[in-house]
């Protein structure tokens, strides 16, 4: 297999609602054998408003990249674009200050109804264009990212929207939980769009998903998932086709919530990682 760059997002620390969790993130990461991790934007925002320099000073502290920010807002919505932009902007340039390679579009939440129409995707397509012209700019790469619980968690949207944009401009970050929760096999997906992946995130599905779903698990909840190799998703068909491709970047593990703390879910899945890697 390939040597690609292995990290853990820091989700799992529940930074997105406290920030000051990024540093215990970045030591455990360090710890563990991880290279590299990715956070939020509005996380940057958080200490660059409140702790001026301190982002910086955690990540040079422990040797563990800030590979990617993610970018997540209504992109749907014209009256939002020119905000969206700025923030793509100043994520991207920050990025490349640090050394991270890799801005990731999500799609922002999801509404009951009506339906998503076309015309609202050429809206999000375009400003997410936009967004990776800026990224292009200050040398990081825009990669796009299904979500379930957002305007694109299915199938038929994923390749909608992938339809619609210019994989020269923007990529595709797939994550194969996200997908599958999506209703999706992940694995058709990787392989038909293999070319354009740009960003991988790894996360595994939990046995109980069906039947947490079934009780009405909330609309975006990270109920579902499980460190990887304790879940249903097929890695080494995943691994084979990104192999196969050529691809050479990262591959995040992520866990959106723990039952353990977050290091014991990072040690489990970095053990399936070496078991299955090297």
């Amino acid at each position: 297999m390939p040597d690609w760059p292995i990290g853990h997002t820091a989700l799992t620390w529940e930074v997105l609602s406290k920030p000051l969790q990024i540093e215990t993130a970045l030591r455990d990461c360090a710890e563990l054998g991880y290279s590299g991790t990715e956070t939020g934007g509005f996380v940057y925002d958080w200490f660059c408003r409140e702790r001026p320099g301190e982002f910086e000073r955690v990540i040079e502290r422990y040797g563990v990249k800030m590979a990617c920010l993610f970018h997540s807002g209504p992109w749907t919505d014209p009256g939002q674009t020119a905000r969206l932009i700025a923030d793509a902007q100043r994520w991207a340039d920050a990025l490349q200050m640090m050394g991270g390679e890799v801005l990731m579009l999500v799609p922002g939440g999801r509404r009951a109804e009506p339906a998503y129409t076309r015309d609202e995707f050429e809206v999000m397509a375009d400003a997410m264009m936009e967004a990776g012209r800026r990224a292009q700019q200050a040398g990081i790469v825009a990669a796009v990212h299904p979500h379930w619980g957002t305007v694109v968690e299915t199938r038929e949207e994923i390749e909608l929207l992938l339809e619609l944009l210019d994989p020269a401009v923007v990529g595709f970050a797939p994550d194969s939980g996200q997908i599958a929760k999506g209703g999706a096999d992940p694995v058709p997906i990787f392989r038909e769009y293999a070319d354009r992946i740009r960003h991988v995130h790894l996360k595994d599905l939990s046995p109980e998903w069906e039947e947490m779903k079934r009780a009405g698990v909330p609309l975006r909840s990270p109920a579902g998932y499980a460190e990887l190799g304790e879940g249903l998703i097929d890695f080494p068909s995943i691994f084979e086709i990104v192999r196969a491709a050529g691809y050479s970047g990262w591959l995040m593990a992520e866990l959106d919530e723990t039952r353990r703390t977050a290091r014991q879910s990072a040690e489990i899945s970095m053990r399936y990682l070496r078991g299955h890697l090297g």
